[in-house]
């Protein structure tokens, strides 16, 4: 499968775009291949470009267009993402609370894991600094964390440190 950038730079000479515009313009049934082999060396060149390319293929002494190169080039160069918790996370910060039960423990303890170490105990300063830096509501998320069991808070709410499992 061609890199889009690959499919990009195949299409910038405007020799070979042109040609592809005309397979693309022939629909289905595409062109046959003598009209451009028969069009000499230069022709044969651009030709084995989109070839090459996957923009085109040959089949039955006919060329056409390949119509789903692009889309799979790109969702070639999307990130597989296989834990539905780093889906909610985008550039390290967590993007929304899930409503889902399930999804919302787990990344509440994802953000507990890399946000805070069990033997330390922490203000509630520096938990709001610490929140800042994945999610934009630390009030919520530490109300959250405490809630749900991971933060451990003083009654008078002056330190916090992470549950004891």
């Amino acid at each position: 499968m061609p890199h889009p950038t690959q499919l990009a730079s195949s299409l910038a000479d405007a020799d070979r775009l042109a040609l592809y515009a005309r397979v693309v313009c022939a629909g289905p049934d595409g062109i046959p291949s003598e009209e451009i082999r028969s069009g000499g060396a230069r022709a044969v060149k651009r030709l084995t470009r989109l070839l090459r390319d996957e923009l085109v293929r040959e089949a039955d002494q006919r060329i056409t267009a390949v119509p789903d190169v692009f889309r799979e080039a790109v969702e070639g160069q999307r990130p597989v993402v296989s834990d539905p918790v780093d889906a909610l996370f985008r550039h390290g910060r967590l993007t929304r609370l899930p409503v889902r039960s399930d999804l919302r423990q787990a990344a509440l303890r994802q953000v507990t894991d890399r946000l805070f170490a069990p033997e330390l105990e922490y203000t509630e300063k520096q938990v709001n600094t610490a929140i800042l830096t994945c999610f934009d509501d630390p009030s919520a998320m530490r109300r959250y964390l405490v809630e749900e069991g991971y933060l451990e808070r003083e009654d008078d709410g002056s330190r916090y440190r992470v549950a004891r499992a």
